[in-house]
């Protein structure tokens, strides 16, 4: 409890310095999980997962929202994780609030947080499907990864919508391809992959003017039906930590060494020439809200 309370202060304490405020106990009550932020981590917290895909793909949305969203102002990225988009978007110019519904990701993004970002991130505990916010508080906000884990992704995608303002964008991405399901859907979790056609009606029904984009062939393709879904299907066989089984330490390991990430970063940009090809692992959506009649 102390814990959600620092988490909660620390977004409270720098929301109130703002200015504008985020109108918190106007908007819809905070849903707070207690066994999503306690105990064994879900998929997509742990750390030692990030590599050249995650940063590839977090790539594409920083990209995408920079040349949508011309003057940076106050941002959501919700389902934050440990917010190695959230300090990139701060970096950029954004005071994000980066909300999430597990708290042990919350920790760790409090850790890496540099002095030179840290009055630009606001971390918060909240729930994607009931966030805490006024009406139209924010310029534009992202969420990533994370629609296919939500049963009701369609109120998801309206609570989003209804945070941000007029002409503001939404954008982010989700696992493309229901025919692509596999062992590796099942252990991150998801409860479907998306056409793009599917998408589209999404953000539609949630008022917004959609982009939807398929990504990721044919580098990022082969990527992961010969590496990354092995390595996924060993973590799912495997019990312990990831420091017990030599191959997932190593490729932990590995994950971390910044030059080789960049070096493979750098490989899938090439995928860049293909988009839109039906065949890709993912689609980055963008949606503008329609401004009322």
């Amino acid at each position: 409890m102390i814990a959600i309370a620092i988490a909660i202060g620390i977004a409270i304490d720098g929301m109130v310095g703002h200015g504008r405020g985020l109108g918190l106990g106007r908007g819809r009550g905070i849903k707070i999980r207690y066994a999503q932020l306690v105990g064994k981590a879900i998929w997509g917290t742990d750390p030692e997962f990030f590599g050249p895909r995650h940063a590839h793909r977090e790539g594409r949305i920083t990209a995408r929202l920079e040349r949508l969203v011309s003057v940076p102002g106050l941002h959501l990225e919700c389902a934050a994780g440990v917010g190695s988009l959230s300090i990139t978007l701060a970096r950029q110019g954004h005071t994000v609030v980066a909300a999430d519904l597990s708290l042990r990701s919350l920790r760790v993004f409090a850790q890496q947080v540099s002095a030179g970002v840290r009055g630009g991130v606001l971390p918060l505990v909240a729930d994607i499907t009931a966030l805490p916010f006024a009406d139209e508080t924010f310029s534009s906000a992202s969420s990533a990864e994370t629609l296919e884990h939500i049963p009701d992704h369609q109120e998801a995608v309206a609570e989003l919508a209804r945070v941000v303002t007029p002409d503001g964008w939404l954008i982010g991405t989700v696992p493309a391809g229901p025919a692509q399901w596999s062992d590796w859907d099942e252990w991150a979790g998801h409860l479907r992959r998306y056409s793009a056609g599917e998408m589209r009606n999404i953000l539609t029904r949630a008022g917004l003017e959609p982009q939807v984009v398929v990504w990721g062939w044919p580098l990022l393709r082969l990527y992961d039906e010969f590496f990354l879904k092995r390595i996924n299907r060993r973590r799912l066989q495997h019990d312990g930590e990831v420091e017990s089984d030599s191959t997932l330490s190593t490729v932990s390991a590995l994950g971390r060494r910044r030059w080789l990430v960049g070096l493979v970063r750098s490989i899938f940009g090439l995928d860049r020439l293909f988009d839109g090809t039906p065949w890709g692992v993912g689609l980055l959506f963008a949606g503008r809200k329609k401004r009322a009649p």
